[in-house]
């Protein structure tokens, strides 16, 4: 169990790095820029509207919701001037030999939509002049059609949207070990610089003291996992409503695969940045020493995960999320991709949870000899000897 002391140490980390009421400031921020995304979309959103089109006589394309095509008495010239004067017509068509002319007043977004519809029909017309069949067009246009068809009911698919929760997960959970890493690596081997580890051993154990500050790194690698994913919400808005003018639709989203995230992202995030609290305190020297780099390690379960991810069901994705160092990782990634039944990631959770509590162990002896060592860096030999002691308080 967490000391008491353990928590205070913990809240002093991550109130050291998390101000509240700039946090507070910049969610709200967010929230109404995507607030106002939102509104800015649905007003000047023109896929709403209908647009009267004028096309010459014997135009054979028939209205549709967004375009009304009509064919006007009056000269060409008459409709131009409508046109420029008071809008009878939001767009006016001019055929030719070789093109057809659009006058249009301006720019306006729904024109790409008016020329997709357009061309469509004239594709089809000199498929007609052509002989040739609207079934012929259709199999010139796509001449084969390819499907895949998968005898494991429970795979959900390559193409499918759980893809991007998948990425997401990874990009997220990578976001979070490069804060861990570098708020740990800088806290650790300042103090220990500082040489105030004598003073900090007389309030709080060694264990406690790892086990504050990597609870509190990791509330702080979390927060910025939370604040990287609202960024990437309010881009996927943007995307989707600013750019793709789409309506926005969530029900790609599998909360069921979001509830599992949590845990496994906070635990994953608490093993990865107790390992590195251990490595950064035998390093005497950051800016000489080359244990530095032996704490990003713990990527290696992200680039291992993205590398299988094309294959969740394939048995390296199954061997990586059951292995506590890297299930953090690929089983939530695995549960995007591929039905599990709920005893899979509720055990693969408990053996984290297990490998969590004898690293936490491990860590505490290495760090009450690390941090006692001034002047030079203990041997991996040194480390390993720490590791398998008895002695963590």
């Amino acid at each position: 169990m967490i000391s008491r002391q353990s928590l205070v140490v913990a809240k002093w980390e991550f109130l050291r790095f998390f101000k509240w009421k700039q946090q507070l400031i910049s969610y709200l921020l967010m929230l109404g820029v995507m607030g106002a995304i939102f509104a800015w979309s649905y007003f000047v959103d023109e896929g709403r509207q209908q647009y009267r089109i004028a096309v010459p006589a014997g135009f054979s394309l028939e209205s549709s919701a967004q375009f009304q095509f009509q064919q006007p008495t009056v000269s060409l010239e008459e409709q131009l001037r409508q046109l420029q004067q008071d809008e009878t017509w939001h767009a006016v068509l001019e055929p030719g030999d070789e093109q057809v002319l659009i006058h249009t007043k301006a720019g306006k977004k729904w024109q790409q939509q008016l020329q997709s519809v357009l061309l469509e029909h004239y594709r089809q017309q000199y498929a007609a002049a052509q002989g040739w069949s609207a079934e012929q067009l259709a199999a010139l246009q796509q001449p084969v059609s390819l499907e895949m068809r998968y005898l494991d009911d429970n795979y959900k698919g390559k193409d499918r949207p759980e893809k991007l929760i998948a990425l997401a997960v990874l990009f997220m959970l990578l976001m979070g070990l490069t804060t861990a890493f570098g708020q740990l690596l800088m806290s650790i081997t300042g103090e220990k610089q500082h040489r105030v580890t004598e003073q900090l051993f007389a309030i709080v154990t060694p264990q406690q003291w790892i086990d504050g500050k990597v609870l509190g790194h990791s509330l702080s690698a979390l927060k910025a996992m939370f604040t990287t994913t609202l960024m990437m919400l309010l881009g996927f808005l943007v995307a989707v409503l600013v750019f793709a003018n789409k309506p926005l639709q969530l029900d790609w989203l599998n909360l069921g695969v979001l509830a599992w995230l949590l845990p496994f992202a906070l635990l994953g995030v608490v093993l990865c940045a107790t390992f590195m609290a251990a490595i950064a305190a035998s390093i005497d020297d950051p800016n000489t020493s080359g244990k530095g780099a032996v704490m990003m390690i713990t990527w290696l379960p992200l680039l291992f995960t993205y590398l299988v991810i094309d294959s969740p069901t394939g048995w390296a994705m199954t061997l990586l999320s059951w292995l506590p160092l890297t299930s953090f990782a690929a089983m939530p990634v695995r549960m995007a991709l591929v039905e599990l039944p709920w005893w899979q990631p509720l055990l693969s959770l408990m053996l984290l949870l297990a490998t969590l509590y004898w690293l936490r162990r491990v860590a505490g002896r290495i760090f009450l000899r690390g941090m006692q060592m001034y002047g030079k860096e203990p041997s991996w030999g040194d480390i390993m000897r720490w590791a398998l002691s008895n002695k963590a308080d």
